[in-house]
Parts: C-alpha cells; sequence; structure tokens
C-alpha cells in the first residue's frame, strides 16, 4: 500500500523543482516528503550506515562553528541530505574528544613513569635492613578501600593528573546523557515557540557539539603548548549559546538572556550533582 504523501515542490537540499508524482529528488534523492523530524528518524539517523568523510563534513563542521543555529534550523527546515545529521555529527566529533583524550592519557601517564623511574633514589643497604625488620603493608589490600584510595590518587600531582585525564576520556559519556535533560530545559522555558521537543533536543545536540569541538582545542593547547584556554572556551561557549538562542528561537534579545540564564544555572547544579555520581562511581572502578 502507497503511503500518502504530502509532496514539496521543490528540493530543500538543492532547490531542484519536483513534480508531484517525484516520491523523491531525481537529484540528491532526498525523500519528497514534508513531515517533522521524529524519534524514529534520529534513530535511523545512528543504526543507518555511517557517513564518509567527505566535503559534507567540512562544510558541517564550518557551519557549526560560524553560523550559531543554522545546522538545527536547516535539519528542521527539510535539508537532511545536505550537511551531517546530527546524530552522526555528535558521535563523530565525541569520538574523536574521546581518542584524543585517551591518548593524551597514555602519554601523560608514560612520560610520568619514565621520569618516575629516571629519579628515583637507589636502595642503601639501611633501606634492605629496615625492609627485613619491619613487614610491608600489603598495598593491593589498601587500594580496595575507597578511602586509602582517595588518598592515593590525591597524594601527588602526577597521580592526580592521571586520575582527572581518566576521568575526561568518560566524560563524553555524562555529556550525552545531559543531552536529553538540557532539552527538556528548552522546551520548558521556550514552550510557546513552534518547536516540538524533539527539536529542541536537536538543538541542544548541536550545542553539545560546538561544546566538544572548544574541549578538543583545550586539550590540544594545554598537551601541545601547556597553555590552559578552559576558561576561555567557557566564555566562547556563554557567548556561542547566546548567539545561537537568540537565532534559533527569534525572541527578543532581553527575554533570551534572563531565560537563557535560568537554564544554565539548572542545568549547572543538575551536572554537579551528575558529575559527583560520576565521581564516586569512577572512583569505585579506577585500578591504580
Amino acid at each position: 500500500m502507497i503511503k500518502d504523501r504530502r509532496k514539496r515542490f521543490y528540493c530543500p537540499n538543492c532547490r531542484s523543482q519536483l513534480d508531484d508524482d517525484m516520491n523523491f529528488c531525481f537529484s540528491c534523492g532526498q525523500e519528497n516528503n514534508i513531515k517533522r523530524v521524529s524519534v524514529k528518524m534520529l534513530l535511523n539517523d545512528i543504526f543507518s550506515g555511517y557517513f564518509t568523510v567527505d566535503s559534507k563534513l567540512f562544510i558541517t563542521l564550518k557551519l557549526l562553528v560560524y553560523k550559531p543555529s543554522l545546522l538545527s534550523v536547516a535539519y528542521l527546515n527539510g535539508q537532511i541530505e545536505t550537511y551531517i545529521k546530527p546524530i552522526r555529527l555528535y558521535i563523530f566529533i565525541s569520538f574523536i574528544f574521546f581518542l584524543l583524550s585517551a591518548n593524551i592519557t597514555s602519554y601523560t601517564k608514560t612520560i610520568e613513569q619514565i621520569n618516575l623511574a629516571l629519579n628515583e633514589m637507589p636502595m642503601t643497604i639501611g633501606d634492605l635492613e629496615s625492609g627485613f625488620e619491619e613487614p610491608v603493608e600489603n598495598n593491593y589490600n589498601k587500594s580496595n578501600s575507597l578511602d586509602k584510595k582517595i588518598e592515593k590518587i590525591f597524594s601527588t600531582e602526577r597521580e592526580t593528573t592521571i586520575f582527572f585525564n581518566y576521568l575526561l576520556a568518560k566524560f563524553p559519556i555524562v555529556l550525552f546523557g545531559m543531552i536529553p535533560v538540557l532539552g527538556l530545559l528548552f522546551y520548558s522555558f521556550f514552550f510557546k515557540a513552534k518547536y516540538y521537543y524533539i527539536d529542541h533536543f536537536i538543538f541542544s545536540l548541536h550545542l553539545q557539539c560546538f561544546l566538544l569541538i572548544l574541549l578538543i582545542i583545550a586539550s590540544i593547547a594545554n598537551w601541545l603548548f601547556i597553555i590552559d584556554i578552559n576558561f576561555l572556551a567557557f566564555i566562547g561557549l556563554l557567548i556561542y549559546g547566546y548567539i545561537a538562542t537568540i537565532k534559533f528561537y527569534k525572541k527578543k534579545k532581553l527575554h533570551t538572556f534572563f531565560r537563557l540564564c535560568l537554564i544554565g544555572l539548572i542545568h549547572a547544579v543538575l551536572i554537579m550533582i551528575v558529575c559527583v555520581l560520576f565521581f564516586l562511581l569512577a572512583m569505585q572502578t579506577y585500578s591504580l
């Protein structure tokens, strides 16, 4: 049975003229159907084949950085095939961030171990004798205790750095879990807008993509040049988020500012709670 489709007169991707009997665009292949974005469409984006790295990726990243909210508006207006789809874009950027963080963590740990070995003083005969006089306590049993593990992690700058790099490598999981929450906050504070919840979710997804790009840049700057630009990245996120929200919801600047402040405050509190739970869970699984 052929589905009853609401047709377009032109393709939103390539602007080709379409006839009423065309189910797909003859130029770019996009489906000729006027429909809103749904959860089913997002799930299809996840499980339908991974995209190839071509000019579409670089155009998408460029617009994400320089044109706040344009990708969200374009996707909701039917330009589905023109740019990398939101879910795939987030997976790609978070994968790069995870891979980079894991490599930096591994490199840092290796360098620290080498420095520790080079700086270690040789044992004297007195040290050997004292070793026989007093039995050495089993460090493995100590590490099983959460209190001892916390004490060990924060005992030296080296151990603390390695642990926080370990947390950083797994932080994209927390960020992804907070995207539906952020979408719900936008839906609650901009409920009079013309968008459904899934539209707010897509907007939040693109905001998180930009945040991950900032974190990638900050990680590279810290790794290569020993420069901490996390504060600048935070300021950049605030400015970007404000501009993107104004363009996406088309509300007055002052109106958007106050609502965005409330969203940011609530979201920050929720992130703090989630981070504490994430930290405690990471403490249980982290091995010294």
